[in-house]
């Protein structure tokens, strides 16, 4: 069965194309979508005279809120809430907002931030999948002076198998599926830590705690 179609005006005073996404036709600027991705230029002017570009295996909602951030008349934050939606698609179109999600990653990567962990290892999942250099550089850094057993997953399955309850293996699982250079790259950063600690605590200095930040 066909999608219904919807109608989308994003607001823009100089609409000359539709985007079709899951059967919603959003109305959007050539010169607008052009000027932003090197990819839709050349989209654009491949299908010059196309009134309707066909966006496959999109959801609309990730086009919406990739838009919303970058036009004239809107330009939505970037947030917790969209941030990986809008790296994404902004990945694909070779979008400028891939350094502002970037930042605001690198800005999450502090225990003031209030991120939890099963986020905080789906943004490293994206920086390794987007080579997000810096953030990662950040996220070693601040995954290193978290609690390990809260990082790795391990100290939620002690809580859930106390309660008798059926293992969760989310946040295992995403810690095992970060790319094993980062994972040696917090270790070694974690014995550093040690080091320095162990180097205060000789010299009776005060000896830093790990983070202790929400799990999910």
């Amino acid at each position: 069965m066909e999608a219904k179609q919807q109608s989308f005006d994003i607001g823009f005073p100089d609409n000359d194309v539709i985007l079709l996404v899951e059967g919603q036709k959003f109305h959007v600027s050539k010169a607008v979508l052009s000027d932003h991705s090197p990819v839709f230029n050349t989209m654009l002017n491949k299908e010059s005279t196309a009134k309707e570009i066909v966006l496959e295996d999109k959801k609309a909602v990730d086009v919406v809120e990739f838009l919303k951030s970058f036009y004239p008349n809107m330009k939505h934050p970037i947030t917790g809430a969209n941030v990986l939606q809008v790296l994404t698609l902004a990945h694909e179109y070779q979008s400028p907002l891939v350094a502002d999600c970037e930042n605001f990653m690198i800005i999450m990567c502090t225990p003031k931030s209030g991120v939890r962990v099963s986020t905080l290892l789906d943004y490293i999942l994206a920086g390794e999948k987007y080579g997000l250099t810096r953030f990662l550089e950040a996220a070693v850094e601040f995954c290193a002076k978290i609690d390990f057993d809260f990082l790795t997953g391990k100290t939620f399955l002690k809580i859930l198998k106390s309660f008798k309850m059926t293992e969760d293996l989310r946040i295992y699982s995403k810690f095992s599926n970060i790319d094993i250079k980062t994972r040696y790259a917090i270790a070694m950063k974690r014995v550093q830590h040690l080091e320095m600690n162990r180097r205060k605590l000789e010299n009776s200095q005060t000896v830093e705690d790990d983070y202790k930040i929400p799990l999910s």
